[in-house]
């Protein structure tokens, strides 16, 4: 794998912990485990 590929999985890795973070405050609970699981996958 590319190291362009492998930085862009990391983007969208870190993209989505970010979603997570901000469906956390705002009380969207089954999204954050739907995001945090997308995160883990990329990672």
């Amino acid at each position: 794998m590319s190291e362009k590929v492998i930085k862009n999985w990391i983007a969208l890795a870190e993209y989505d912990f970010e979603t997570a973070k901000a469906m956390m405050k705002s009380g969207g609970y089954l999204y954050v485990a739907f995001t945090c699981q997308q995160t883990i996958r990329k990672k």
